[in-house]
């Protein structure tokens, strides 16, 4: 499996639109995506922060997702103002409750 993370950083009035854009338009568009099997969303109001972190099945399946991710990413940036990294990740081992 492998992990995807996207972090945004801006002001509180940003991250409000951040979640708001997230519900509305991000997350139904990337449950589309092949080979998804988890995404989480994370904010720190505290330090105007936000996470998106996506599990994929497949090194391949993250790999392919990777131009709507810039899409989405370039709209989020443009309509919210923050910056926005991303980097990824091999899963090794995991703990589910």
């Amino acid at each position: 499996m492998f992990a995807r993370i996207g972090t945004w950083q801006g002001s509180e009035e940003e991250l409000d639109r951040w979640i708001d854009r997230s519900r509305e338009q991000v997350k139904p568009r990337i449950a589309e995506d092949p080979g998804l099997v988890a995404a989480y969303w994370l904010v720190d109001r505290s330090a105007g922060k936000g996470l998106i972190v996506t599990l994929w099945e497949s090194e391949a399946a993250m790999r392919a997702s990777e131009q709507a991710r810039r899409e989405r990413q370039a709209a989020m940036t443009t309509n919210t103002g923050a910056v926005v990294t991303t980097d990824r990740y091999e899963v090794i081992d995991s703990l589910t409750m």
